[in-house]
């Protein structure tokens, strides 16, 4: 059985040798470029449960996404203030309140306030509630027996 070597006449042509030379760098492209998508793949299969188990413990802790609760909430047409124990909602380019409110729950995606303002033109005044999303988002307003919910601004 005949070996190849370099000084074989079927090699040693410039052509041989170049068709050598390029099958090998295309051979050590497709395994360089299959290793790296087969690291991305694994990465991007890996951040989701990352993300997942970091999400579970903020849900587990009670934290918001945003990983705090703010004691002012600026929205479109008012802002939310939390003073003391109450909560006062200010309308925009005022600096007196309109309304005051109890906080009445808190979750890590809203704080529910309660009205604590007498408003008698306001028949289901009693069940007012304000839904304030804790990392931004649509404030929605709550009130009645069915329950009726109103979307009130961008905060």
């Amino acid at each position: 059985m005949a070996h190849a070597h370099l000084s074989s006449p079927k090699l040693s042509s410039p052509k041989a040798q170049s068709r050598m030379t390029t099958r090998g760098l295309l051979a050590i492209l497709a395994a360089a470029a299959t290793t790296v998508l087969a690291a991305i793949g694994a990465v991007n299969s890996a951040l989701p449960a990352v993300s997942n188990v970091g999400e579970a413990v903020l849900k587990t802790l009670n934290i918001p996404a945003c990983l705090s609760y703010a004691d002012v909430y600026a929205g479109t047409q008012s802002s939310f203030r939390k003073q003391g124990q109450i909560w006062r909602e200010y309308p925009r380019n005022s600096a007196a309140f309109s309304y005051e409110f109890k906080e009445i729950r808190r979750t890590r995606d809203e704080i529910l306030l309660l009205n604590a303002t007498p408003r008698p033109d306001v028949p289901d005044a009693a069940s007012l509630v304000v839904h304030l999303p804790v990392c931004g988002g649509t404030a929605v307003l709550t009130e009645g027996l069915p329950e009726r919910s109103t979307n009130l601004e961008q905060v």
